[in-house]
């Protein structure tokens, strides 16, 4: 247990070194913009550091007012970043299912590789990601800068509304403060599905965990499916989930978790099929494993792994070192609590990602948020609208 409980903290500790080093040497040569990495590691042990060391403090009026002062500060700032090259991606997507081809094979859909040069390729990103820009371009008769950040505020409400009521006990002037940075603090990347389905997903978890019901399994299952479908943060999420819920010394656990892990794959199945199930796997999931592929449509930003696999010329194997460190994480993972769990699982893929992901700091904010009011929840009566019924806290009579 002693051993365990400084893997965390060794881990961040190594991952920092690792960042700081590669931002000081910069040893890939072409490599660019190693302090993506360095930030995505400050920031994901900043989470930690709050989910861990004392809940309490997330609750005073100084960290929520600078947690609103920062949000609102992030927007501005990320108002201000260009974010053409999405919406030009965006664009030869329409256009490519305007003419009635699919985005996954037709190799028309607009990149920006290394040094800005323009390439033409297969879109990369699930086909969840697809549906509501497209909706929202239909519905404005247009698709620009201003129509796509627009969708992503909308998104991030939604997100603010699932925040609500997940904690419906705990008194709103916690949890508000907090909104201006699920809003504002990433406008410019689409990762805005990931957010609501993580947002939506633990929503339910919470509410199984409350009053276990058998249709909640099978709408966490089907969550799931739909969110594999977004951006790929919901890979360790699930992997996380249903980690926890196999004891391999017991068959039975198996056997009870295999049904749900089979509609989330269904789901995801069904909503892969009009395009091609293999071709969105091949240019999605295989796209982001391959380093060589991926450096043909994107710059390659060097992350904790791929950075120092890359300089020492062990590119090839990255997929191999990345997906076992990943299911090592998994496995280690399966003996903590949920939170604790998925949190462990999520951070490491964000650091065997190919490249730093700072898009999934917002999500990753949430959950930690989640596993502090979970837990003070249950041990800060002074947050709740209300006090908890029972001896010890007997409810009170209008």
């Amino acid at each position: 247990m002693t051993a365990r409980k400084h893997l965390a903290p060794a881990g961040l500790a190594l991952c920092l070194l690792i960042s700081a080093l590669m931002f000081i040497l910069e040893p890939v040569p072409h490599g660019h913009r190693y302090d993506i990495a360095l930030k995505l590691t400050l920031a994901l042990s900043a989470f930690w550091v709050l989910a861990e060391v004392k809940p309490a403090w997330t609750t005073q009026k100084g960290v929520l007012i600078l947690a609103c002062l920062a949000g609102l500060g992030l927007g501005i700032g990320e108002s201000s970043v260009n974010n053409s090259e999405v919406v030009q991606v965006y664009d030869s997507v329409f256009s490519t299912i305007r003419d009635g081809r699919n985005p996954y094979t037709a190799g028309m859909i607009y990149h920006k590789a290394e040094f800005q040069k323009t390439v033409y390729g297969n879109f990369n990103y699930p086909p969840m990601e697809i549906h509501p820009y497209h909706l929202a371009a239909t519905l404005a008769g247009a698709w620009n800068g201003t129509v796509m950040t627009s969708v992503f505020i909308v998104l991030h409400l939604l997100v603010c509304l699932v925040f609500l009521a997940t904690f419906p006990e705990v008194k709103r002037r916690y949890l508000v403060p907090f909104f201006p940075l699920f809003l504002f603090s990433e406008i410019v990347t689409t990762s805005a599905m990931t957010f609501l389905m993580t947002a939506l997903i633990l929503f339910v978890v919470k509410r199984d965990q409350a009053e276990p019901r058998p249709g909640y399994r099978v709408l966490i299952a089907v969550l799931f499916g739909v969110g594999l479908m977004t951006k790929f943060l919901i890979i360790p999420l699930m992997a996380a989930y249903y980690g926890r819920a196999i004891d391999w010394k017991r068959p039975a656990t198996i056997l009870r978790t295999v049904p749900d892990v089979a509609i989330a794959l269904a789901v995801a199945g069904l909503i892969m099929a009009p395009y091609g199930v293999a071709a969105v796997l091949k240019e999605t999931i295989l796209f982001n494993l391959v380093l060589k592929d991926r450096a043909a449509m994107t710059t390659f930003y060097p992350n904790v792994l791929s950075g120092p696999m890359t300089w020492a010329g062990f590119g090839d194997l990255y997929p191999i070192a990345a997906m076992g460190l990943l299911v090592a994480a998994v496995l280690v993972a399966s003996k903590l609590e949920l939170v604790p769990a998925m949190m462990a699982v999520t951070y490491t893929f964000l650091f065997v990602a190919a490249t730093p992901e700072p898009q999934y700091i917002p999500v990753m904010l949430y959950l930690a948020l989640f596993g502090v009011f979970l837990q003070l929840e249950k041990t800060d009566a002074r947050i709740l609208r209300r006090p908890p019924s029972g001896p010890a806290h007997p409810a009170r009579v209008p």
